[in-house]
């Protein structure tokens, strides 16, 4: 290969080169020194050696490795401030980093904040919401819900809503009942394990405005339709008493004459057996004023001098003149005292003739004997701490007897109504009365397992110890 150069050979003092004995060397050719150097073509320095051609008259240059050191040596350095400038653009970005995943899990632990708020308020809510797709299954529901359905959110997540309602009594006469129908703001009423629950619905929509669901809003609605049924009740009752009181006082005087003009017969008379006809006239004409009496006290409208009573004091003087008549008809009386014994502000008279027309009442209902269960508790405000602020006494009697047929219950309180074959239909309509004169309310309503329970609250202002228990 012809490289352009040629390799000069310098002998050095000491050194051998084999095979090239020469006189004044050492016995194997020993030089004291060999150099190889590599010498330019044309060179003006170089020896000519015998043999050997040279091929060109001008030596070549060697090539130089300087610029390319540079070179790298300048992109070394470009490198390195590029490697530097991207350092610390990723350390900014480290740090744009850290403080993002700073502020998202702030943003979550905020979100999680306010999604466990909504969720409590939702929870606390005392209407129930189901929440149902557009396939009409339910996706959600809160703890009220749950009560008013008797069903558990696990067992109908993904179940029909509309099975929610299955054991329904609708309002409606034709019996629709569709749950995807609820949209106009319009709540239908049913009745559902004993309540009366009022049904609103509205849909469920996006933020573009697209309908995904409808929500179902539950509010139970039963104390509610009570309290209307006793004011409607109430405005009856006015009007009839107004009424009963014009013809009592009509029917009363013709009466008051005919008793006269027979009592004088039965001492003019001289025949028993025509006296016994006019002593028959004046028991009839004083059994109608009897009736007329009870009908005045139900029509008029009486202001009895009120004053403090303790509930279950009137409550023990009733049970103790009953008893004799409770345990010769054969009946089990059970009583359970409120802890406290509470204070109203009523007439106690009036009172006792409530609770002895309501078990009356009770005893008339189990002729072949039973059981009658009175039961006195306190109902709202806070009486563990003996504060009776916004409080009510409940007065129970639940008997065992044949119970009130359904189509009766609302006309129970009218006057003249009886399921009795005897009587003017007046005790309860009076007792209903007295209970509204006294700011209370009254009740009934009949038991799973037979008989009929009357409930009577009154508000209470305070409370005295319980009083001695009886059984």
């Amino acid at each position: 290969m012809n490289s352009g150069r040629e390799w000069q050979i310098i002998m050095q003092p000491g050194m051998t080169v084999p095979g090239n004995k020469r006189r004044g060397q050492g016995p194997e050719g020993t030089v004291n020194s060999l150099q190889l150097t590599p010498t330019c073509r044309g060179s003006e320095n170089r020896k000519p050696e015998t043999g050997n051609r040279r091929h060109g008259t001008q030596a070549e240059k060697l090539p130089s490795l300087q610029q390319p050191f540079e070179d790298f040596d300048r992109a070394t350095v470009r490198l390195q401030k590029t490697f530097a400038d991207l350092e610390g653009k990723f350390e900014n970005i480290n740090r744009e980093l850290d403080r993002k995943n700073i502020e998202l899990q702030e943003t979550l632990a905020e979100k999680e904040r306010i999604s466990s708020y909504l969720q409590n308020i939702l929870e606390s809510l005392t209407t129930g919401v189901v929440v149902m797709d557009m396939e009409g299954k339910t996706t959600m529901m809160n703890q009220c819900a749950e009560v008013f359905t008797g069903f558990s959110r696990e067992d109908t997540m993904g179940v029909s809503a509309n099975l929610l309602f299955e054991n329904k009594i609708s309002s409606d006469p034709e019996g629709r009942f569709d749950l995807k129908h609820f949209d106009s703001g319009l709540g239908e009423k049913i009745k559902l394990k004993e309540r009366i629950l009022e049904i609103f619905g509205s849909s469920v929509k996006a933020r573009n405005g697209e309908e995904t669901g409808k929500v179902i809003v539950l509010r139970d609605i039963t104390r509610l339709e009570k309290l209307e049924e006793m004011v409607k009740r109430t405005e009856k009752l006015a009007v009839m008493g107004e009424t009963a009181a014009n013809i009592a006082h009509e029917i009363r005087n013709p009466l008051g004459s005919i008793e006269l003009f027979a009592s004088l017969l039965i001492k003019d008379l001289k025949d028993k057996k025509n006296r016994d006809r006019a002593s028959h006239i004046v028991s009839s004409v004083r059994d109608m004023d009897n009736k007329i009496s009870n009908l005045l006290l139900f029509a008029r409208d009486r202001k009895p001098p009120m004053k403090k009573v303790n509930v279950h004091n009137a409550l023990k003087e009733v049970i103790a003149f009953s008893e004799q008549i409770i345990q010769k008809e054969n009946i089990l009386l059970t009583i359970n005292y409120e802890d406290a014994g509470p204070i109203i502000v009523g007439n106690a008279e009036m009172l006792k003739q409530v609770f002895l027309n309501l078990m009356l009442n009770a005893m008339q209902s189990m002729s072949e004997g039973g059981n009658l269960y009175v039961e006195t508790r306190i109902s709202g405000g806070n009486d563990k701490k003996k504060n009776f602020y916004n409080s009510n006494i409940e007065i129970s009697f639940m008997d065992t007897g044949c119970g009130v047929p359904t189509e009766n219950i609302k006309k129970i309180f009218d006057p003249f109504f009886t399921t009795k074959g005897t009587g003017a239909g007046l005790g309860l309509a009076i007792v209903h009365n007295i209970v509204d004169i006294h700011g209370g309310s009254i009740d009934v309503e009949n038991n799973k397992s037979g008989g009929a329970t009357f409930n009577i609250t009154f508000p209470v202002i305070s409370q005295v110890d319980r009083p001695k228990a009886i059984n």
